[in-house]
């Protein structure tokens, strides 16, 4: 320290170890302080403590009093009048002599410590109010910062500093904020600035929503005034902070910086010569800054927003460091895309509970599948697997938001996302970012990369064994339920408690075996994806890769999911070629009186046939894992319309798989052509759609599987209703559709806080009344508390817009073929529908819709993907099949001719044709 010091102004080291020292400092300069102790580096600096300020401000204080004592801060005028008063005030006080011989001293000492520069040494002057920067009140931005100061003009910057506590704007925020206008205890910071090459700010928490797991990264090229003013474009950035995953990035044409003022103090905006397209940081350095973010957030206790520069040598210097003051309630993003196939329309709340309760079972045993450790299923346990579903007016979601996580949170596995957002049609909102260039985060990358395909090829290696293990388990599951409700086993076999008991052990046992199709599906998306590129790679336009993928799925054997139809239409066969049961079928009695008569002794073995169709594939029907949706075994007679519908239509099965095959053969040969002469590509590309054909067919079949499991619980869960209905708890059976699984437990074992069952019944019923008529989009994103959003009325959908007038819609094309025919409009599918060549057009559809689909000319949905259940029957069976075409269901009307083509992807509307 030179013989000029005195002590009025106070260095970083004195701060750092002095706590009544720092009080004196302000928050600014005492964070400041508290980043260098930590270790990281910190431009030089030094700060005119409160009291030195308050000995500038003293010849000026009485008159600031009486103006500011007089001030109506609603005022504009009045807010105007009095800072500039202030100011003239503040800035006219010249500074003591003993404070500006310490502040020439300091200046030394700063420039000989400061970044090795050619050229006079520059200063930032900056406030540091008490109070400033703090958790609860930041002042950002309300007080001035005065940068590229010389030493000669550091007096005068200091005044201007000082004055700014005083500011129009600064009154403001400080009324508006609850704050008095009591003397402000005020401290300057003098820094060396920086001449940085690009600067910002990072947030170890999204500003936005609140997210800790994600931090948020802003910069700009040259000063970080650019930022934080708004003055120059700027890139974003978003950090998984549990992975250090680039989840996301906008990256903006930079056409200038911000620059020190070639004269005098103050800043310049720069424009480029050549504008600068890429990123202007680097992966390396935005994961240094989200885990300098989080470092510091955590040693802090509460998330920071942290002013950063970079210099031309490429070392990271941090300028401020703030509590975040203000974040947003954190964002949320559910999205009904392929679970709307499945759970179309409304789900009653047994449905949704069941259902929520499903995938967190299977998506836990899962994220151990793809190689998630200990520690990382246990810290997701609670706020994870839980909440992969929502439900928003009855209508059940996937929370977006946390399928996305499951990805993340296995470091090496975000690869997978493309192929994934590709096979669900789901909106992109991942950017996978480039892998590292060199060094050891190059090295970690790829170790972390070889671990996921270890344990992918290992759980690929087992699972025909899994596959095995679960239909063996589900076949144990039935044979114990036909046991336990079997009317001669003993009562307390079949009372709530052992149904409830029944029901755990199938969510602790079955379901969790059910995450063999995840592992499946997930490979089969992979799989499907690869074929696709392999073909672009090969030449193809991106359309025409995609037609021809689509044939190459065509025509499959052994898919488990068609056999229901084939024995439909074996069924449908039988009845051509008997007279009296065609002359049955092709009367006037109804479907009732149809399966009536099927009783009499003439028809005996074609009855035989029947029930055996329902007890083997009896769970396939429409809206199948809707628990409140029958099974066919509790209406035998709605076989009979789907059979005359077969029979109106002719539909042969050995037809339907010759049309089939022939598409697939065709479609091979193309391919041949393509890699012809290319021996290693032609290979990867056979093996990869070996591999996809066999994982999409293995799909389908656990599909049925899931039919089936889900056949059981309907079982459970209608017994378990007559129970509350015995015992006079509910007046009709299906009443239990209207509680939750969990209601249903409490209600068995004494924890229910609500017993008047008949009530929640009867609310919940005309909810689902209301809700029945809106339309709600197929995303949504709620900030905070969900319910709030999803409650909010601006959420429902408007009627027909502008696009009503389109003649030609598009889609994704996803089975071959061209058809002409009328539009047969469905909002819910009706098993007793006539239904003979027309184009059935749906918001979405189910496996169950496999029966309308086989009797129809063509079909278009709303929704759906490539890989969605709708195009794979819709290729196995030859039927036209466009998929995710908006609001179709209000663009067309029943009777509309249509021309679908199913290889192009395009509906076009003809004449209409109505009575």
């Amino acid at each position: 320290m030179t013989s000029a010091t005195t002590g009025a102004i106070l260095r970083a080291e004195t701060l750092a170890a002095d706590p009544a020292a720092a009080a004196h400092a302000g928050a600014k300069a005492a964070n400041l302080a508290r980043l260098q102790a930590a270790g990281y580096r910190v431009p030089p600096f030094a700060v005119l403590g409160t009291d030195t300020c308050a000995r500038l401000l003293a010849p000026s204080a009485d008159a600031v009093a009486g103006l500011l004592a007089e001030l109506d801060p609603d005022d504009p005028a009045a807010l105007r009048s009095v800072s500039s008063r202030i100011r003239a005030l503040v800035e006219g006080c010249p500074l003591p002599g003993d404070i500006a011989a310490e502040l020439d001293a300091v200046v030394a000492e700063l420039a000989a410590a400061g970044p090795a520069a050619a050229g006079e040494v520059r200063f930032a002057v900056r406030s540091s109010v008490r109070g400033e920067d703090s958790a609860t009140d930041s002042f950002a931005g309300q007080l001035d910062t005065v940068l590229n100061v010389g030493a000669a003009d550091l007096p005068a910057a200091i005044g201007t500093v000082l004055a700014s506590a005083w500011s129009e704007r600064t009154l403001f925020y400080r009324a508006r904020r609850g704050i008095d206008n009591a003397p402000v205890a005020c401290a300057v910071v003098v820094q060396v600035l920086l001449d940085s090459v690009v600067a910002g700010v990072v947030f170890s928490c999204n500003p936005r929503s609140g997210d800790p797991s994600e931090a948020v990264v802003a910069a700009a090229l040259g000063l970080g005034e650019g930022v934080v003013a708004g003055t120059v474009d700027c890139d974003t950035y978003f950090v998984d902070r549990g992975t250090g995953a680039i989840t996301s990035r906008v990256v903006a044409d930079k056409r200038s910086r911000v620059a020190p003022a070639p004269h005098g103090a103050g800043t310049t905006v720069e424009e480029l010569a050549d504008p600068l397209t890429a990123a202007a940081l680097s992966d390396t350095e935005i994961q240094e800054l989200a885990e300098v973010a989080g470092a510091l957030a955590d040693r802090f206790g509460a998330p920071q927003d942290v002013e950063f520069a970079y210099t031309p040598d490429g070392r990271l210097h941090l300028l401020q460091a703030r509590p975040v003051t203000a974040t947003g309630a954190r964002e949320t993003v559910f999205d009904n895309v392929n679970v709307a196939e499945s759970y179309p329309g409304l789900s009653s709340p047994l449905t949704f509970s069941v259902l929520r309760t499903a995938y967190e079972r299977v998506f836990r045993t899962c994220h151990r599948d793809f190689g998630a450790t200990a520690r990382i299923v246990e810290r997701n346990a609670a706020d994870l697997y839980p909440y992969l579903v929502g439900t928003a007016r009855g209508r059940i979601y996937y929370n977006i938001s946390n399928w996305y996580r499951l990805f993340l949170e296995i470091p090496g596995m975000e690869f997978a996302i493309e192929g994934w957002e590709a096979a669900l049609n789901i909106e992109n909102r991942y950017q996978r970012p480039p892998a590292p260039a060199r060094g050891i985060a190059r090295l970690r990358a790829i170790a972390l990369r070889l671990r996921v395909f270890a344990i992918i090829l290992l759980g690929w290696l087992r699972l025909p064994r899994r596959l095995r293990a679960f239909f063996t388990a589900l076949a144990a599951a039935t044979t114990d339920l036909e046991r336990r409700l079997d009317e001669d086993r003993p009562e307390r076999d079949r009372d709530a408690h052992a149904l409830l008991a029944w029901t755990e052990r199938f969510f602790d046992e079955l379901v969790p075996a059910y995450s063999v199709q995840i592992f499946n599906d997930f490979l089969a998306q992979q799989m499907f994806h690869v074929v696709g590129l392999q073909l672009r790679r090969a030449g193809l336009a991106e359309e025409a890769a995609l037609t021809l993928r689509n044939e190459l799925f065509c025509g499959e054997d052994g898919v488990d999911s068609v056999d229901p139809v084939r024995s439909a239409l074996a069924l449908a066969a039988r009845v051509r070629a008997d007279s009296a049961l065609r002359a049955l079928f092709d009367g006037p009695s109804t479907a009732q009186q149809v399966w009536a008569s099927l009783s009499e002794d003439r028809f005996a073995t074609f009855r035989a046939a029947c029930l055996r169709h329902i007890a083997e594939f009896g769970d396939r029907t429409v809206d199948e894992l809707k628990l409140e949706t029958d099974p066919l075994g509790e209406h035998p007679e709605r076989l009979v319309p789907m059979l005359r519908n077969y029979l109106r239509g002719g539909q042969n099965a050995d037809d339907m798989i010759a049309r089939e095959q022939a598409i697939r053969r065709a479609a091979e040969r193309t391919a041949a052509e393509l890699f012809a002469g290319e021996g290693v590509r032609r290979w990867v590309f056979r093996l990869a759609l070996r591999l996809a054909r066999e994982h999409v067919k293995q799909r389908e079949n656990m599909r049925l599987g899931r039919s089936r499991a889900f056949g059981l619980l309907k079982r459970v869960f209608r017994e378990y209703g007559r129970r509350l209905h015995a015992d006079g708890l509910v007046g009709d059976p299906r009443d239990v559709f209207w509680l939750t699984y969990e209601e249903i437990a409490a209600l068995t074992r004494g924890t229910a806080v609500d017993t008047d069952i008949t009530r929640t019944v009867a609310l919940r019923k005309a909810d689902y009344d209301r809700w029945q008529a809106q339309r709600l989009p197929s995303r949504i994103v709620t900030t905070g508390i969900a319910a709030s959003g999803i409650s909010d009325p601006a959420l429902e959908q408007p009627g027909p817009d502008a696009a009503e007038g389109a003649r030609v819609l598009h889609g994704i094309g996803c089975a071959p073929g061209r058809v002409e025919a009328p539009a047969l409009v469905l909002d819910t599918p009706d098993p007793d529908v006539a239904i003979d060549g027309q184009i059935l057009v749906a918001a979405t559809t189910d496996p169950g819709w496999v029966f309308l689909m086989v009797a129809a000319g063509g079909l278009v949905s709303e929704r759906g993907s490539l890989l969605s259940h709708t195009a794979i029957i819709g290729r196995e069976l030859g039927i036209p099949t466009v998929v995710g075409v908006p609001g179709v269901t209000r663009l067309i009307g029943n009777g509309d001719v249509l021309v679908l083509d199913g290889r192009a992807g395009t509906v076009t509307l003809g004449q209409e044709r109505r009575p």
